[in-house]
């Protein structure tokens, strides 16, 4: 019996032993979201991967202060369009043309792209004809096209509008990838100059239509290749030119440009 009671002691004692280790082992907390963790780590392996990945976490702010900044820029001109339309009602009209004179000169200041563009293929496949796009992508080109030098920045903001409308509320329309061309050739140009963006849109437009008619490889290679210098990527769009345009001159021309910075040893 004595030894029966002190077998089970000395189980009872081992387990409670072990307990003691288990527990000790786990007594630590993730920093980030408090998840148990051993004694010898910092961060569970979840956020241990994010914060390997934005170490100081400033990729995530940044997106959070954006999208605040989005969403502000909504509500203000959803507010100023709904004073617009209460002045109308009752009969305001000197404070109506108040508040239409600020949406005018709201509509006049470019709002500026923050955040890049994902490069990554759209899920929703570009091949519908959608008519609220067709009109907003002839809406842009004339704008674009607009050979009034007073008003062109003017004329451009107001065209990248349209074209970032197809994209944001028509991807599916047939006209998407051509969108993002223009949109890539607008901030390419002298009155933008932002070719980390420009170089995006490119990308974007054969990623949205594998198969466009558009030279976006080329042009994305030439942005990399000419502003970004890095010519790594260059070469690397240069050689999707090289094997996905159907324009031989183009094909040559990419060729020459592989051949060109090969030499150079980039």
């Amino acid at each position: 019996m004595k030894r029966h009671v002190t077998t089970v002691l000395l189980m009872t004692l081992s387990l409670i032993y072990s307990l003691a280790l288990s527990e000790l082992a786990w007594a630590a907390n993730c920093e980030y979201c408090s998840e148990a963790i051993s004694v010898d780590k910092r961060y569970c392996h979840e956020c241990e991967t994010k914060f390997l990945e934005d170490p100081t976490g400033t990729k995530a702010r940044e997106e959070q202060f954006v999208n605040v900044l989005n969403l502000s820029r909504e509500a203000y001109k959803k507010a100023l369009a709904d004073l617009s339309q209460f002045y109308l009602e009752i009969g305001y009209p000197n404070r109506l043309e108040q508040v239409r004179k600020e949406i005018k000169a709201l509509n006049k200041i470019p709002e500026q792209e923050y955040l890049l563009i994902i490069e990554k293929p759209t899920i929703i496949k570009p091949t519908e004809n959608v008519e609220e796009a067709n009109i907003l992508f002839e809406d842009g080109k004339m704008y674009k096209k607009s050979l009034n030098p007073i008003n062109k920045k003017t004329n451009l903001n107001t065209a990248v509008k349209r074209f970032k409308k197809i994209l944001d509320f028509y991807p599916e329309s047939d006209l998407a990838d051509d969108a993002a061309y223009e949109l890539a050739e607008i901030f390419e140009g002298f009155f933008f100059q932002d070719y980390e963006v420009a170089a995006a849109y490119y990308i974007k437009c054969f990623e949205l239509n594998p198969h466009t008619s558009r030279p976006a490889r080329f042009m994305a290679a030439t942005v990399y290749e000419d502003h970004l210098k890095d010519y790594d990527k260059a070469i690397q769009l240069y050689e999707l030119a090289l094997e996905m345009s159907k324009d031989q001159d183009l094909r040559e021309k990419a060729q020459a440009k592989i051949t060109e910075l090969k030499k150079q040893e980039f």
